[in-house]
């Protein structure tokens, strides 16, 4: 008559480490800061407001409200494509 065994139980794995907020990193949270005063700087120089960027964003199809574009920019955390869109509203260079 055979024995039976009991299976061995398989090890246990470690966790994969718990994903940081984007904002936590100090890498990032530099380079969010270094895109909100880079668009700052293109505003200023360029003789525009927040009112004037978003009614520009508008035109080109992308629908966004002064305030909402204030609060973007100060959050810093948009994208690189929303970056050269205002860019591109602002003065058609880069």
């Amino acid at each position: 008559m055979a024995v039976k065994t009991k299976p061995k139980p398989k090890p246990k794995r470690a966790l994969p480490p718990m994903p940081q907020e984007r904002k936590a990193l100090p890498i990032n949270a530099h380079y969010e800061e270094r895109a909100k005063e880079l668009l700052r700087a293109k505003l200023k120089k360029t003789d525009n407001d927040y009112q004037s960027l978003a009614d520009k964003l508008n035109s080109m199809g992308i629908e966004i409200s002064a305030r909402g574009l204030e609060n973007k920019i100060s959050r810093g955390g948009f994208s690189a494509a929303f970056l050269l869109q205002c860019i591109d509203a602002l003065d058609d260079e880069i």
